[in-house]
């Protein structure tokens, strides 16, 4: 697990609520049923909240396998088994601010077959 798949700074003020405020690694292939993810938390001042989702390729609907909140470096396996492609999805505090941000990098998922 220590293959980079996407780096990030991002700055506090991307919290939930719009879609737009959250931040997203591409779709990845599933190639198991369990992951486990990981997030490197490289320069912290705020906290990182993120989720796994996962969807098939014929359906847009997305379902979360697991969440996590960092404050450095971390990994999380999966309990439910994902279907066909995974991508990580990431905000920071709610509160706008050029003060607090963090810059982290998510690492290509490690997995698990148990077909």
């Amino acid at each position: 697990m220590t293959n980079q798949i996407q780096g990030e700074i991002l700055f506090d003020g991307w919290a939930g609520g719009a879609e737009d405020q959250w931040v997203y690694t591409p779709w990845l292939l599933v190639k198991g049923d369990f992951g486990t993810f990981g997030v490197e938390v490289v320069f912290e001042s705020t906290t990182l909240s993120w989720t796994v989702e996962t969807r098939t390729i014929e359906d847009p609907a997305t379902t979360v396998i697991l969440g996590s909140t960092q404050t450095g470096a971390g990994s999380v396996t999966s309990a439910t088994a994902a279907k066909q492609l995974v991508r990580y999805k990431f905000h920071t505090g709610s509160s706008p601010s050029t003060a607090g941000r963090i810059v982290f990098r998510a690492l290509a998922p490690s997995w698990q077959t148990d077909r």
